[in-house]
């Protein structure tokens, strides 16, 4: 593929890591999610046309799994489900989480938020790790903590641009505690009690983090090289979102050269102790 598409994301630096196979795989896949995520995303589609688009890929990935691949994506799909132990789940679940974009702009709680932090986030670990051959136990529960956490991330940093596009993925019961009204998302104004609901969703994501690692088997932890490196570039955001007192609002976050080498090595470290 000439043009990686995982080029310019935060998975790029975790792609060193890999062998030749790993790194045509994870870039099919991460062509996948993003090609989804793409069509509820597209402000050129109404509803039905994205609907359709992400129902059409439901039948592309049957197509992939039986072997019957009719583009070049889905011919580097089809091999990645070759060669590595990956399911229709893994694919089905992002797609049922992305289509949920298409009919929720709002979740009443913390546990409702897991259920689409699950198919976007965590059913996309769960596909990583198949892929770094990582199959030791409970890597289920290690791939569901750390999609949590980086979707959390996610969700930080770009709460401010969701709430301009009319989604609030910060759940409900958490604004009311912090007496926050949605609309404090948005604007340019940072009240106290924003600062405070911000701190405490990010003390929750730097937990899921640490429970992921703590998962982590020492036996068979050179196959998790991979995630931990995407792991500590998202850690490492989520401690810039922190240090700049969460201003989100003048502009999405991104780390520098210098920070994600950082995040890097401390993703090494962490490595170490396992």
């Amino acid at each position: 593929m000439a043009n990686p598409p995982e080029a310019g994301s935060s998975f790029r630096p975790a792609f060193f890591l890999l062998d030749p196979k790993q790194r045509r795989a994870l870039s099919a896949y991460y062509g996948y999610a993003r090609a989804v995520d793409d069509i509820a995303d597209d402000p050129a589609l109404d509803p039905a046309q994205k609907a359709a688009g992400l129902e059409n890929w439901r039948k592309t990935v049957s197509r992939v799994f039986s072997g019957q691949p009719r583009t070049p994506l889905e011919e580097e799909l089809a091999r990645a489900v070759r060669e590595f132990p990956l399911k229709p789940e893994h694919f089905i679940l992002v797609l049922e989480g992305v289509s949920l974009d298409l009919k929720k702009t709002s979740y009443a709680t913390f546990e409702e938020l897991e259920g689409y932090m699950y198919g976007v986030a965590s059913a996309v670990g769960l596909a990583c790790l198949a892929i770094f051959r990582y199959q030791a136990p409970g890597a289920g529960r290690l791939a569901e903590k750390l999609g949590y956490a980086v979707q959390l991330t996610n969700i930080l940093r770009d709460a401010s641009e969701d709430y301009a596009a009319g989604r609030v993925y910060l759940p409900a019961e958490d604004l009311r505690r912090f007496n926050c009204a949605p609309e404090d998302l948005g604007g340019s104004n940072y009240p106290p009690n924003f600062i405070e609901l911000m701190k405490f969703e990010a003390a929750r994501a730097e937990k899921l983090y640490a429970e992921a690692l703590a998962l982590a088997q020492p036996s068979a932890k050179r196959q998790l090289a991979g995630a931990l490196a995407m792991a500590g570039l998202y850690r490492e955001l989520l401690g810039k979102l922190a240090r700049r007192g969460f201003h989100i609002k003048e502009g999405r976050v991104r780390l520098t050269a210098f920070e994600k080498a950082r995040a890097l090595f401390k993703a090494w470290l962490d490595y170490l102790k396992i």
